[in-house]
């Protein structure tokens, strides 16, 4: 017999050009400005870093697209998760059947997630979760004799996923408009953020108009028509978006006049991100439902749910919601979310995460005294982005992939995005990074973009 050979470094990008499609990732556009460069292979992570195919080791700041909050490469849930296939790998939460992993989860979650009472429906994905929030506030109104109440508003620069529901109540044009039609019954409004809300501006601050925004279009609609706001703590495309500290505490007072449900999406800000256990913590303020995913397990293995009120699941306690999904609460996702809680909860990440936010700041403004093309710094905890004016000589869309590319070059993964003349940097560790870490971080995303802005005015 012969040996099995390992597959050459180009075989494997051959093949991933070829047959897997990459997220927000271009190849022919990637290729004409970098030859032969993507898509990168990462083969292996440890802490706050990865290595890709080439030995190079890179810190993540974004590459994870927010799930990873412990870590890469933590033995400890690994084996957790290894140890549990070899002892219960599947069981469904169907048919009268659970399993004891479940249980000690949801037992493990109730006192930490800003839900009252909670009961977890759990399933694999933040859209699941989202979508199932959509389903779960529709029926309740109906058992509660309004069966009008179908209309869910969303905001403006809002994500909720990529599944058809989520993807109604997303406020993001080019997520929503390739895909029409799209779900009835979805209504938006503006954002929570100066400047792009239209109802004020960056130099003179939230006037909390954007509340109100929420309040009249429950009243235009007409509110027996309306089953529930979702919205996130801290939104992210655009820019890392934080509100006003009254937005949400006025939100939940608009909601509950009205006899809307509140959703909030922790998607991304759940499980210490924002420097709190869950974004919403910052407002000592509670939803009807929140729904989770990503840093559950820091990405360790899909795993998403909703955690529905007491008051809400009581609706269904005669006659259980029509809903199913086939991997809700599997055990071995189950097992990597109690381990990734337990990392949090005795390494202190939440509180590194708060710690973290100040040495971010303190970064960023180097950077806006060392360049002049900073405009605007956001950051809550470990969930931050700095603004920039683009060189006007290159289309924007090239300009944010050489920023990418040119911060790999230097061991740094981020994301950018353009949003008109200007970019988004993103920057966002697992909350095991340290502030020399960060400071290595910026100071080599300093290097790019001076090499960025001089290639765009050079063009």
């Amino acid at each position: 017999m012969s040996e099995a050979v390992e597959p050459k470094l180009d075989q494997i990008q051959a093949a991933l050009r070829a047959r897997v499609r990459h997220s927000s990732a271009h190849c022919p556009e990637l290729d004409r400005l970098f030859p032969g460069s993507y898509p990168r292979v990462l083969v292996r992570g440890d802490g706050a870093y990865v290595v890709d195919d080439h030995g190079r080791r890179l810190l993540d700041g974004g590459g994870h697209l927010g799930a990873c909050a412990v870590g890469h490469g933590r033995e400890e849930i690994g084996a957790a998760m290894a140890e549990q296939a070899a002892t219960l790998e599947w069981a469904s939460l169907d048919l009268g059947l659970s399993h004891p992993v479940a249980a000690e989860l949801a037992e493990r979650l109730t006192p930490l997630v800003p839900v009252d009472d909670p009961l977890f429906l759990f399933g694999s994905t933040g859209s699941e979760a989202n979508e199932t929030a959509f389903k779960v506030v529709r029926a309740y109104h109906r058992r509660q004799g309004r069966p009008d109440r179908v209309k869910i508003i969303g905001r403006d620069g809002s994500y909720h996923g990529s599944t058809y529901g989520a993807m109604s109540a997303t406020g993001i044009p080019e997520s929503r408009e390739p895909f029409a039609p799209l779900v009835p019954g979805f209504v938006h409004v503006t954002q929570p953020s100066p400047g792009r809300c239209g109802l004020c501006t960056v130099e003179g601050g939230c006037s909390l108009e954007c509340a109100r925004d929420v309040e009249r279009a429950i009243l235009r609609e007409g509110p027996d028509t309306v089953a529930a706001v979702i919205a996130e703590p801290i939104a992210f495309r655009q820019a890392i978006k934080v509100p006003h500290d009254g937005y949400f505490p006025a939100l939940r007072d608009i909601c509950t006049r009205h006899g809307v449900l509140l959703i909030v999406d922790e998607v991304i800000t759940g499980f210490g991100r924002t420097g709190r256990m869950f974004g919403l913590d910052h407002w000592a303020t509670t939803a009807d439902i929140v729904t989770v995913a990503k840093g559950i397990t820091s990405g360790y293995a899909p795993l998403g749910a909703a955690a529905v009120s007491g008051e809400i699941a009581a609706a269904f306690a005669d006659a259980p919601l029509a809903h199913i999904s086939t991997y809700a609460g599997h055990p071995v996702s189950c097992r990597a979310a109690l381990a990734t809680l337990d990392i949090i909860e005795r390494e202190g990440l939440v509180e590194s995460a708060a710690r973290g936010e100040t040495v971010v700041r303190e970064c960023m403004e180097r950077l806006r005294d060392e360049l002049g093309c900073v405009r605007h710094i956001s950051a809550k905890g470990l969930l931050t982005s700095v603004e920039i004016d683009l060189p006007g000589r290159e289309q924007p869309a090239d300009a944010v992939r050489r920023i990418c590319h040119e911060c790999y070059e230097r061991g740094v993964i981020l994301r950018s995005a353009a949003e008109g003349p200007r970019a988004a940097v993103y920057f966002y560790p697992p909350l095991v990074v340290t502030a020399d870490d960060i400071r290595e971080a910026f100071a080599a995303v300093a290097d790019a973009l001076r090499v960025v802005v001089a290639a765009g005015l050079e063009r």
